[in-house]
């Protein structure tokens, strides 16, 4: 009886169901979260995600460690698709490059227009005053932004020999060759062992590349030799070229200028085949000047008339004797 008892009592003390207690001791022990990362990580005899079957069809199949051939061929066309994108985008960059590398002038070469060898002293030059410019003006490199009648002012302040100028692509990456354009002087004038040009555009320089004789200004004024270069000023050579240049315009070639005696203001031409002289005046208008003597030189051809010398330096008026 008192074992029965004992029992009894026992079971007294404990009447839960055993399945309540099981569900008890698993809800005391739920893994974390953690837990259930370690646990259904990769291992060795695990249902992967995805499946092998084209017939069988699985969420998140694209993304999946196991691809059908369907979804395999779909994650190739699509990585074949973005590396054709890269392929396109990295040949339009190197293709950019290239122009970019092309339009660079970063080395120079010169060039002038008629001249076969160019002296290291004129190339040294030249290729100063440009690299001088883009010093300044350095996105100017490129030749596509590259503003040419800038650069030319630029160069003719210090090389006024230079007509036009124009940057040509070399040979080789990046180079640059000066393309130069010389003026054609039609005029000399030489004091102290120098020489002056000018051209039909009046403008004067010293350096000429031409082999052929030129007009030479003959002077007769009598000023010193230390005065010269006063009397061939800048303003007196640019007056001869534009005489010379407008008489040509009117069918007029004068092959003679001089400097008459005692006076730097005027200037005396000769034209082809007559023995007259026609004075100018150096602060008269050039334009003026040459009509009044292509207008006195028809009418003495048509009187056949041939005087010494006719003076136009008054405006209206013509005297010859």
């Amino acid at each position: 009886m008192n074992l029965f008892g004992r029992g009894q009592k026992a079971d007294s003390q404990d009447q839960t169901p055993r399945r309540r207690k099981t569900s008890d001791n698993n809800t005391a022990t739920r893994p974390t979260g953690s837990d259930l990362t370690n646990r259904y990580s990769f291992r060795r005899n695990r249902t992967l995600t995805g499946s092998s079957s084209a017939q069988i069809a699985s969420s998140g199949e694209l993304n999946a460690e196991l691809r059908s051939p369907r979804a395999h061929v779909h994650h190739l066309t699509s990585l074949r698709r973005r590396l054709t994108l890269y392929f396109i985008a990295a040949c339009f960059v190197i293709f950019g490059l290239y122009i970019l590398i092309q339009q660079m002038a970063a080395s120079l070469s010169v060039q002038v227009s008629g001249v076969e060898l160019l002296t290291a002293q004129d190339k040294s030059a030249y290729v100063s005053s440009v690299e001088a410019y883009y010093a300044a003006r350095p996105v100017e490199r490129l030749r596509f932004l590259l503003n040419e009648h800038d650069l030319l002012k630029h160069v003719q302040a210090t090389r006024p020999e230079v007509k036009s100028i124009h940057i040509e692509p070399g040979s080789e990456p990046s180079q640059a060759i000066i393309q130069i354009t010389p003026r054609q002087a039609i005029a000399r004038w030489s004091f102290d062992d120098t020489d002056s040009y000018v051209d039909a555009e009046g403008v004067v320089f010293s350096r000429n590349y031409q082999t052929a004789s030129l007009l030479k200004i003959i002077d007769n004024s009598g000023i010193r030799a230390s005065s010269t270069k006063v009397v061939a000023s800048n303003r007196f050579l640019s007056f001869v070229g534009q005489v010379i240049s407008g008489a040509e315009s009117k069918g007029l070639r004068v092959v003679k200028v001089t400097i008459p005696a005692f006076t730097t203001r005027q200037v005396a031409i000769s034209l082809k085949n007559k023995k007259t002289q026609y004075r100018l005046s150096v602060d008269r208008v050039v334009g003026e000047q040459i009509e009044d003597v292509a207008q006195v030189y028809a009418y003495l051809k048509r009187k056949s008339i041939t005087p010494k010398y006719v003076d136009v330096r008054v405006k209206g008026k013509a005297f010859y004797k």
